[in-house]
């Protein structure tokens, strides 16, 4: 009788013991943190982020942009020491003196969209112009040779053709219909809209 219990009491210690053993190895195989997880440097995260970025971006932006306004707008903050400022408008225009001094008058064609008919106009800055044949006046307000627009205002980078703008005022029958900058190389920024007539910025002359 002694030795059933002798019995019966070691295989209760050796279950206890295999259970015991068997919860000690599970916690090793299975801990809170895993030991090979391989963990992201923020810095490389970043990178990859920011390269991702790149990927993403329309490759043809620039054909989407003339290159001139690009430029206007990489250069945007200049200014030219000496710039009478002119209030056209809500927007601060800088004429600098040298570009007023050389620059009088421009080059307008004017289009008829029926006839297909179409005439090149000098028209002096600063003046008014009537369009023969027509009920159409216009008065050429400013020009910049070298057109930039930036939070502080419009003005000239240079004195050189490089993007010939010039600020228009087109009325009809005596009522505006129309004011805005003609782009000579950018002739669809701003165009002006008419049922018969087509306006466009074509050149300019030097005085």
């Amino acid at each position: 009788m002694a030795t059933v219990k002798k019995v019966l009491i070691l295989i209760v210690l050796v279950i206890v013991w295999g259970v015991l053993y068997g919860l000690g190895c599970q916690k090793k195989d299975d801990p809170e943190t895993p030991q090979n997880e391989q963990v992201t440097p923020i810095r490389q995260s970043m990178e990859e982020s920011a390269s991702l970025g790149k990927k993403q971006m329309p490759s043809d932006i620039g054909g989407k942009f003339p290159k001139e306004m690009l430029e206007a707008l990489q250069k945007s903050g200049h200014e030219r020491a000496g710039s009478p400022l002119v209030k056209n408008g809500h927007v601060p225009v800088s004429v600098p003196p040298d570009v007023q001094t050389k620059w009088k008058s421009v080059v307008i064609e004017v289009a008829n969209k029926q006839t297909n008919e179409k005439k090149d106009y000098v028209v002096d800055i600063k003046q008014g112009f009537i369009i023969p044949d027509t009920k159409i006046q216009m008065d050429v307000l400013t020009f910049l040779p070298d057109f930039s627009m930036s939070p502080k205002g419009i003005t000239s980078l240079s004195n050189e053709p490089r993007n010939p703008a010039a600020k228009v005022v087109i009325y009809e029958d005596g009522n505006k219909i129309f004011e805005s900058w003609l782009f000579q190389k950018l002739p669809t920024v701003h165009p002006f809209e008419h049922k018969v007539y087509d306006i466009k910025l074509k050149g300019q002359e030097s005085g």
